[in-house]
């Protein structure tokens, strides 16, 4: 399933810690930063808690210290992904809005939770403008510059992805730009350069921020096939900070690869538990298909339903997921319709695959195919972008590119969805056997 900029998560998006520098030239003069605030929000359900704690604890004595409202803003949506609790959104709503009456003018850091609120919900056009207004105030705010990048990125805007990417890097790089950088790499096929990048912020972070990232690289080497570099990556994540949620959902990913899948349900389990994201509920119900226990499939299925049901009703737009789990799992005419809603939004690779992915489902071959090649257009080593346009191009009869892009897809990444190899085998099989 899919990582995007916004999966880096809140907790590092906010983070002002040291780290490399990826880009090596500036045509911006140079000044000194305004006034930051580091906003530090663990991902660790406990340190969490404690953050928000400490900040309420605080907003008890100072009521009227709008920094700490806007921090608690951020703090609840992480703690919305942490949880899965949607409703947590709503409380970041109410601590933002605590923050601009306090300080309604150059109050960027509510702009910059607002922003985070924002694309939380998915709502990307909203916050970049967020964003935006944020750096307008203050250009050396850590946390609107990456939350620009991760909206460019969602916005299908590829390269002004990359000069945020460099504007940022050369304001304050940061373990979390370098995040960054390495998945704009990774999204245009270049996993040797991502991997670099990642090692390299990695050493010179610590703790969390370092687990994190090794996680992210575990990811990397996985799709090259390294699993015993990602092992050790993940093993090494996991000694640093135990409870991390990635560190698992890579974890499974790489049982999956082993041949672990008995292992990799009880994790993808451990996972949906914990934080019940539609895509990882998701993940585990085609496990346990192509294990051949439907009836627990269907269940997941279910709950998958419910989750993003439950989304909707907290202002989080769902409509990415909803169309990629209805192409395969439910139904087609409403998985068309919520694919060609986020396709009137953005136009990012992700949501491209989607929209062809839909558009075949229901016998729009032609217009399927045209979209999905937008969706490989970067040369993203996703292995069921990859799949989908072979499926595609074999339903057209375009036989040698099919095998060509199916054969690409089933090599991408060895973690990928059994389920969804089946499917692919099964058509690269018809294509065989037609000759």
């Amino acid at each position: 399933m899919r990582r995007t900029a916004i999966a880096i998560g809140v907790g590092l998006v906010l983070a002002v810690s040291g780290g490399i520098g990826i880009a090596t030239t500036s045509g911006e003069p140079t000044e000194r930063p305004g006034p930051a605030v580091a906003r530090v929000v663990p991902d660790s359900g406990q340190g969490l808690g404690a953050t928000i704690i400490s900040l309420q604890d605080t907003l008890r004595r100072v009521p009227k210290d709008h920094v700490s409202w806007a921090n608690l803003a951020v703090a609840y949506v992480e703690q919305a992904r942490v949880t899965g609790l949607a409703s947590y959104y709503d409380k970041a709503d109410e601590a933002a809005s605590r923050s601009f009456t306090i300080e309604p003018d150059e109050n960027f850091i509510a702009l910059a939770a607002r922003a985070a609120i924002e694309s939380a919900r998915h709502n990307f056009v909203e916050a970049l403008a967020s964003a935006e207004e944020a750096l307008a105030i203050n250009a050396f705010d850590v946390g609107s510059l990456a939350i620009r990048v991760d909206t460019l990125t969602e916005l299908g805007r590829y390269d002004d992805q990359l000069q945020a990417l460099r504007t940022a890097d050369r304001r304050q790089p940061s373990t979390a730009i370098a995040a960054r950088f390495a998945y704009a790499y990774e999204l245009r096929g270049d996993l040797d350069r991502a991997g670099d990048v990642l090692r390299d912020a990695a050493a010179n972070g610590g703790g969390a921020e370092r687990a994190y990232l090794l996680t992210l690289r575990a990811d990397v080497l996985r799709k090259q096939g390294r699993l015993k570099a990602a092992g050790r990556d993940l093993e090494i994540a996991q000694q640093a900070a135990p409870d991390r949620l990635l560190a698992l959902v890579s974890t499974a990913r790489l049982q999956t690869a082993r041949g672990d899948l008995e292992g990799a349900v009880k994790t993808w389990q451990d996972v949906t538990a914990r934080q019940p994201l539609p895509e990882y509920l998701t993940e585990l119900g085609e496990l346990l298909d192509h294990l051949g226990r439907t009836a627990e499939a269907e269940a997941q299925y279910d709950v998958v339903r419910t989750t993003i049901e439950l989304l909707d009703a907290n202002g989080v737009k769902s409509d990415l997921e909803t169309a990629i789990f209805e192409a395969d799992h439910g139904s087609t005419r409403q998985a068309l319709e919520q694919a060609q809603v986020e396709w009137s939004r953005r136009t990012s690779v992700h949501v491209a695959d989607a929209y062809a992915w839909a558009l075949h489902r229901v016998g729009r071959d032609a217009k399927a195919l045209e979209i999905a090649r937008a969706a490989t257009r970067l040369g993203t080593p996703e292995a069921r972008f990859w799949i989908h346009r072979g499926t595609i191009e074999a339903a057209l009869g375009m036989t040698d590119a099919a095998r060509t892009h199916l054969q690409r897809g089933l090599a991408t990444d060895p973690g990928m969805s059994p389920w969804q190899r089946d499917q692919a085998l099964a058509t690269l099989s018809r294509l065989r056997g037609g000759g």
